[in-house]
């Protein structure tokens, strides 16, 4: 079976690395410490990690969790530790850094295994809430992000919160004092305002996918359509029938 990414290794112990694969029957990769790690990052792919912390590197090493978190925000950190005994500081110290999950020597295979794929799991059900497929592009909205063909743009809150106001409308349409509700609350703002937003969320969506448009349907609202197909083909949603008259304009 052809797999894709590794999982990542920190730790000077080979044993480590040998139980990791043997347990997970996946490719993985050992680096001795952090710093190795990151000359290397540009190159590999996790889809996660085991991180081994000697007593004597706790603080050093907690610090980078948080950048591997904020470089791969659904790929598990599991922490590994000599001993856990005391007040609960250092398991306290590594969640509160970023870590999915801790676990103690001796490690053992099966305990291993189960502990990461339930880990992979919750991230991944996380990652299906917070990333939407649409067409050719793809919303991050934990970054709010947009990408699409080769590029990637950033959203404002206003920009990002009229694209998902528009998507999760299922391709009807979404009259303008709805967007203004949602997008600003009790905030007033004119038609003007409402168009200059929307004009700069057509623009950087044009930019980005030659699939996905936003299509004005003049004194009823706007639609996010996909072109040549639905979006409920992306969301699995039944289509609402429309007898809304065909007068629309991309502008």
């Amino acid at each position: 079976m052809h797999q894709t990414g590794h999982i990542i290794v920190l730790d000077q112990d080979p044993q480590i690395l040998s139980l990791v694969q043997a347990a997970t029957g996946r490719a993985s990769l050992s680096f001795s410490s952090v710093l190795a790690f990151q000359k290397k990052w540009d190159q590999v792919h996790p889809v996660a990690f085991f991180v081994d912390v000697p007593l004597d590197e706790i603080g050093e090493t907690f610090q980078f969790i948080p950048q591997f978190k904020a470089r791969w925000p659904f790929c598990p950190i599991i922490v590994i530790v000599a001993d856990l005994v005391g007040d609960g500081a250092l398991l306290s110290e590594a969640l509160a850094s970023g870590a999915d999950d801790v676990m103690c020597k001796p490690l053992k295979p099966k305990e291993l295994l189960a502990r990461l794929q339930a880990r992979l799991d919750a991230l991944a059900k996380r990652q299906f809430k917070e990333v939407v497929p649409l067409g050719d592009l793809i919303l991050d909205k934990t970054h709010r992000t947009l990408s699409g063909r080769s590029a990637t743009r950033h959203l404002s809150s206003t920009e990002m919160n009229l694209l998902l106001c528009l998507l999760h409308a299922k391709g009807t349409v979404v009259q303008r004092d709805t967007l203004k509700r949602r997008c600003w609350g009790q905030v007033y703002v004119s038609d003007n305002a409402l168009n200059r937003k929307l004009h700069e969320v057509r623009r950087i969506v044009r930019e980005l996918s030659a699939q996905v448009e936003i299509t004005t349907l003049y004194g009823i609202g706007f639609v996010l359509e996909l072109v040549g197909r639905s979006v409920v083909e992306d969301t699995g949603v039944e289509p609402v029938t429309s007898t809304l008259p065909a007068l629309r304009s991309t502008r």
